[in-house]
């Protein structure tokens, strides 16, 4: 099959942005870490711009592996590796590392973003904490329908808070 170098090339590359996206993920990981909201702030854009290429990369992939699979005279929503076969013997195990790296690094990513995710719910309640003992008038405790802690701001409007 003629089609493997732009898919060896799509898979490199998507396999460059989602790289990418896992290092900003670090990134901000560090900055909670830190303390330091306004450096996690401050990636906020690049990781939104960073998950737009990296699933631009991935539809670009996913149509050239559709074009191979119609080429090939399979079903056009083929997975790749269904699809070894029908490419030259010499490029499979290159394009098996290459799925297999993508996944590998997808795992990673997702949970770099779960920890993140617990890391910032942690500082956020840690920051409730804080605030209902400096001020408990400001911060009541209730319970919603379902048992759950829920937090009710008292009557205060921010300004009296803040002053």
């Amino acid at each position: 099959m003629n089609l493997s170098d732009p898919i060896v090339t799509a898979l490199q590359d998507e396999l460059q942005e989602y790289g990418g996206l896992l290092h900003l993920f670090q990134q901000q990981q560090q900055f909670v870490l830190r303390h330091d909201p306004e450096g996690f702030l401050s990636l906020t854009g690049g990781v939104e711009e960073q998950i737009q290429r990296s699933t631009e990369k991935r539809l670009e992939r996913e149509r050239l592996v559709r074009e191979a699979a119609l080429q090939a005279g399979v079903e056009p929503d083929s997975t790749l590796m269904a699809l070894l076969p029908f490419f030259p013997e010499v490029c499979r195990p290159l394009l098996i590392a290459l799925v297999e790296e993508i996944n590998d690094l997808l795992h990673r990513t997702r949970r770099r973003l779960r920890q993140n995710h617990m890391l910032l719910g942690q500082c956020l309640e840690l920051a409730r904490q804080m605030v209902g003992m400096s001020q408990p008038e400001i911060s009541t405790k209730t319970y919603n329908a379902r048992g759950q802690k829920s937090h009710l701001g008292s009557c205060h409007s921010f300004n009296e808070v803040a002053n």
